[in-house]
């Protein structure tokens, strides 16, 4: 069966009144617990500091781009960094006086945990950095949050200077050391130009085109020596028919002359004188000297072709020589020999410096290439160096401007106060969460016990659930004495929530008065 509100708010009316002893001890419980809870709960003070972030207008705008300044943020994110740091927390603890009764390691770890617990750091605005400290005590929570504050600007400006100062200093460092390797790589290229003379500018071109002149050159003299060649065979080949045109003028045709010539005298002088005739005898000598003289010529020509036919050329007889037009064949033959034998030399030295020349080609592509590499090398050194330079002189100006405490600076705005009210959970809190659990806890169980007992307690239910008719229902009327205890019961009660208040009341005034 569901029950309206109205109805369950009756019901719980009901059994709050039927368990009113109940309800009334566990308020008292409750309340009584934590009132006593609120008296010891330990009061928390908190004090902060506010750091302004310093921006200077003029300074700015001009360094923009040229040096570099921290922004809010990162003093932000430094102040955590600082304020949460081990040696800067023991700084504070001396300066808390926390270790004055000398607390073991174990202590002190403790305590080093929980001063990081009570320490806040949060931005407030563009360039306010807050920092806050909870105590229990308030003299002390403002002693360190403003010693907090103080070691934080000292740090924040010692460290800030030393930072610009080492990346001043490791700027430096690479500028020295690229310095040295950009002058390593610019005598190295030095180095290789001088010894390397086909790494000078503008020798590949010329190069190329004293490729193209040779070639040029050997394809002419190649032309010019089968023109040549072709030019000489024709000349043999009118030599060779020349020669047989003008055997009759041959040495052994001079010989048979001159022997018949002889022989006629021979036969005149014969016509006059005997045999024994001196001048008879003498021209019979000579005809015969002329006639071993032709067979001596006959073998001398047989042996002339013969070796003419071997080495392929042809055979001139010494005939020709008293031929004009063989001797000037001869004197063209000659000359076209001397231009072969020039062609062919030509030809040779032509084909060795065209090789030279392809040869000093390729060294030149290699040498380009490693004169690119030597090149490349230097010019990114030389990149980087200069680069490093303008850092260098950032880094300088902006050591510079954090000597001077220029750009942007830290300083405190609004100091440490002196905590006067507690903060966080107190006393009041308990007190007044002690009146409100003391009524919802009990009336709550309760409600959560009637959810879960079976017994009956609204009539209409045997209607629904059992499907009986209803007849009547007995009320229930106390007798006397049950009245008189009922009376006596509220007396009781009364009395237990009167002393609950007054003792709720005396322990409110006596913690504000700061008695408790």
């Amino acid at each position: 069966m569901v029950f309206s509100l109205e109805q369950k708010v009756r019901l719980l009316l009901k059994e709050g009144f039927r368990n009113r002893n109940r309800i009334v001890a566990g308020f008292i419980i409750i309340n009584l617990t934590l009132l006593s809870i609120g008296l010891v709960w330990p009061k928390v003070y908190e004090s902060y500091v506010t750091v302004l972030v310093e921006n200077k207008k003029v300074i700015q705008p001009l360094m923009q781009g040229v040096a570099v300044t921290t922004t809010v943020a990162d003093h932000a994110k430094n102040a955590r960094e600082i304020l949460y740091s081990r040696n800067f927390i023991f700084r504070i603890m001396e300066a808390g006086k926390f270790l004055k009764d000398n607390p073991t390691p174990l202590q002190q770890e403790k305590l080093l945990e929980k001063l990081k617990r009570n320490i806040r750091v949060s931005i407030v605005g563009r360039n306010i950095i807050k920092i806050a400290y909870r105590d229990d005590n308030p003299e002390r929570a403002q002693l360190i949050t403003q010693k907090l504050a103080t070691l934080f600007v000292e740090e924040s400006r010692i460290q800030k200077t030393r930072e610009s100062r080492a990346a001043y200093e490791f700027i430096d460092k690479q500028v020295r050391e690229f310095h040295r390797a950009l002058v390593e790589a610019e005598n190295r290229l030095k180095e290789f130009r001088s010894a390397t003379l086909e790494a000078k500018p503008g020798t590949e071109g010329a190069v190329v085109a004293r490729i193209e002149r040779l070639q040029n050159t050997l394809e002419a003299t190649r032309v010019e020596l089968r023109e040549t060649i072709i030019k000489k065979k024709a000349l043999e080949k009118e030599l060779s028919g020349e020669a047989g045109v003008s055997l009759s003028l041959s040495r052994e045709g001079q010989y048979q002359l001159k022997i018949a010539e002889l022989q006629s005298q021979l036969d005149t002088l014969r016509l006059s004188y005997h045999e024994t005739y001196p001048d008879v005898i003498r021209l019979k000598n000579q005809i015969e000297d002329l006639k071993k003289a032709i067979l001596t010529e006959q073998e001398r020509r047989r042996e002339a072709k013969e070796h003419a036919t071997e080495a392929g050329t042809a055979f001139v007889d010494e005939s020709v020589i008293l031929n004009p037009l063989t001797e000037e064949l001869r004197s063209r033959l000659s000359r076209a020999k001397t231009t072969i034998a020039t062609l062919e030399a030509r030809l040779s030295e032509t084909q060795k410096l065209l090789d030279e020349e392809l040869a000093r080609g390729r060294r030149i592509h290699v040498s380009e290439a490693t004169l690119a590499e030597l090149t490349r090398d230097y010019e990114v050194n030389r990149d980087i160096y200069q680069e490093l330079l303008r850092k260098r002189e950032q880094a300088r100006l902006s050591m510079n401007l954090d000597l001077e405490e220029q750009g942007l600076t830290l300083r405190i705005y609004e100091p440490a106060f002196l905590p006067i009210k507690p903060s966080g959970i107190r006393f009041l809190h308990f007190a007044l969460f002690g009146l409100v659990a003391g009524l919802v806890i009990p009336f709550g169980l309760l409600y959560a016990f009637q959810q879960f007992d079976a017994r009956v307690r609204n009539p209409m239910i045997i209607n629904e659930k059992l499907a009986l008719p209803l007849l009547g229902v007995v009320p229930s009327l106390p007798t006397p004495q049950e009245n008189r205890q009922l009376a006596s019961n509220f007396k009781v009660l009364a009395l237990a929530l009167f002393a609950n208040m007054t003792i709720f009341v005396s322990a409110g005034w006596l913690k504000y008065s700061g008695v408790l």
